[in-house]
C-alpha cells in the first residue's frame, strides 16, 4: 500500500512537473503579451484593446455553456468511449450554433454597443475586429478539456493561452517591425482574432486525427448533457462576474487609460494562479476518476497533497508582488507604476485563491454543482454591486477591491462547501 501511494505521488509529482513547465510558459507569454502591447502603444490604445481582451475572455467563457467540467468529466471517466465522444461532438455543435449568430450580430452592431454599453465610439471597430475570435476560442478551449481528459498536459496548455498568445506576439511583433504606423488596438485586435482562427482550426485537426476519435452523433439534443452543464453554466457566468465585472464595469465607467492599468495590474495579478491551473491541470481529471470508484479518501489525500504544494510555490510570488508592486507595474511602461496599489489589492485575492485549493473542481468533479452554483449564485451578483458602487466611490481602488472581495469570498464560500459535501477541508 506504501509502494502503490509513493508511486502515485512520484505520477502525480512528474504531471506536476510537465505541467508546470507548460504553465510558466503560458503566464510569461501571457504577461509579455499585455506588457508589449502597453509598452508600445499609447495608453488609450492598449486600454481599448485590453477591454476588447477581457470582453472577449468573458464570452468565449459565457458561449462555453457550461460544457467545459462536463466535457471533462466525462472523457475522464469514459475516455474516448462513443458515449463520451458524442458528448463532446455534441457540445462542439451547441457552441458553434450558437456563437455564429451572436458573432455576427455584434459585428452589424458594435459601434452601437461601444457608445451605448461602454461610452467609448473609438470601441466599435476594436470591437467589430474581435469578434470573429469568438466561436473559435470557445471552440478550441472545449478541446483543451477534451485534451486534459487525456492527461496532455502541454497540448492542452497549448490550446489554452498558450499558442493563441503566441501567435498573436508574433503577429503584434511583425506589425511593430515592419509596419509600426498601423499599430494601433484595431490592428492588434485584427491579428488576434487571426490567431484565434488558426489555434480552432489546428485543435480540430490534432483532436480528430487520433485513432479512436470521430465526428459522431445522433441527435442534437441531449437532455443529460443540457441539464449536467447548466448548472455549471450559471455557475461559470456567476464566476465571470467575480473575475471580470470590476474590469468591465470600469471600462463602462472610467477612461480608457483607467482600464489599461487596472488589465496590467489584474493580468499581472492573476500570475499567482498559474500555480492552481498547474494543479487543477492535473488533478480535476483524477478527482472525477476517484469519484467514480468512490475513493474519497484518495480525493482527500490528492487535495491536501495538492494544496500545501500549491502554498509553499506561489508564497514566494506574492512576496514579490507585494514587496516590489511598482517596479513590476513599471514594465508595462511609463506610468503604470500608479497601478502598483490595485496589484498589492488584487494579488491577496488571488492568493486567497489559491489558498483554498482546487475547491471548484473538487465539487464539481464530485457530482455537487448544484453546490458550486448556489455559491456562485450568491458571490456573482455580490461582485457585481460591489463593483458598481466601489468604482463609483473609489475609482479605480474601488474595482480591484471589488474583485479581491468577490474573489476571496467565492473561495472561502466554496472552501465550506467542500468541508460540508466531501468532509474535510483541502487547507487541512
Amino acid at each position: 500500500m506504501t509502494h502503490t501511494l509513493a508511486t502515485g505521488r512520484f505520477a502525480t509529482l512528474i504531471k506536476l512537473t510537465l505541467a508546470a513547465g507548460a504553465k510558466v510558459s503560458s503566464a510569461v507569454i501571457v504577461f509579455a503579451l499585455t506588457a508589449l502591447v502597453t509598452r508600445n502603444m499609447p495608453n488609450d490604445e492598449a486600454g481599448l484593446f485590453l477591454l476588447g481582451l477581457s470582453l472577449l475572455a468573458v464570452l468565449s467563457i459565457f458561449f462555453r455553456l457550461g460544457l467545459d467540467n462536463v466535457i471533462l468529466r466525462f472523457l475522464s471517466a469514459h475516455g474516448t468511449a462513443l458515449i463520451a465522444q458524442e458528448k463532446l461532438n455534441r457540445g462542439l455543435l451547441w457552441i458553434a450554433t450558437t456563437t455564429i449568430p451572436v458573432t455576427l450580430f455584434g459585428m452589424v452592431f458594435s459601434k452601437e454597443i461601444a457608445v451605448h454599453i461602454f461610452n467609448k465610439p473609438a470601441f466599435g471597430e476594436v470591437l467589430f475586429w474581435f469578434l470573429p475570435a469568438l466561436p473559435a476560442m470557445a471552440i478550441f478551449f472545449l478541446l483543451s478539456m477534451a485534451f486534459q481528459s487525456q492527461h496532455r498536459v502541454i497540448i492542452t496548455t497549448i490550446f489554452q493561452k498558450l499558442g493563441i498568445s503566441t501567435l498573436f506576439i508574433g503577429g503584434f511583433g511583425y506589425l511593430l517591425i515592419n509596419k509600426p504606423l498601423v499599430l494601433n488596438a484595431e490592428s492588434s485586435a485584427r491579428v488576434y482574432t487571426a490567431a484565434a482562427i488558426v489555434m480552432c482550426v489546428a485543435a480540430i485537426i490534432v483532436w480528430f486525427s487520433q485513432r479512436d476519435t470521430t465526428f459522431s452523433l445522433k441527435s442534437y439534443a441531449d437532455p443529460e448533457l443540457k441539464s449536467a452543464s447548466m448548472n455549471l453554466w450559471i455557475a461559470s457566468c456567476m464566476g465571470l462576474a467575480v473575475e471580470w465585472s470590476g474590469v468591465l464595469i470600469a471600462g463602462a465607467i472610467l477612461t480608457a487609460k483607467d482600464v489599461a492599468l487596472l488589465s496590467a495590474a489584474q493580468r499581472t495579478a492573476m500570475l499567482t494562479s498559474f500555480v492552481l491551473m498547474v494543479v487543477n491541470m492535473v488533478v480535476a481529471p483524477r478527482y472525477a476518476r476517484m469519484w467514480k470508484e468512490q475513493n474519497l479518501a484518495g480525493i482527500e489525500r490528492l487535495a491536501k497533497y495538492s494544496t500545501r504544494g500549491m502554498i509553499f510555490m506561489v508564497i514566494p510570488v506574492v512576496i514579490v508582488m507585494f514587496v516590489f508592486p511598482e517596479k513590476l507595474m513599471g514594465l508595462f511602461g511609463e506610468g503604470y507604476e500608479a497601478a502598483a496599489t490595485l496589484l498589492t489589492i488584487m494579488a491577496v485575492g488571488q492568493f486567497i485563491n489559491v489558498a483554498t485549493g482546487s475547491v471548484g473542481y473538487l465539487l464539481n468533479m464530485s457530482g455537487h454543482e448544484d453546490d458550486f452554483r448556489r455559491v456562485t449564485l450568491f458571490t456573482g451578483p455580490f461582485s457585481i454591486i460591489c463593483s458598481l458602487l466601489f468604482i463609483h466611490q473609489f475609482g479605480l481602488i474601488g474595482a480591484a477591491l471589488a474583485t479581491a472581495v468577490g474573489v476571496g469570498i467565492q473561495n472561502i464560500a466554496a472552501l465550506m462547501m467542500v468541508k460540508k459535501r466531501l468532509g474535510f477541508l483541502p487547507i487541512g
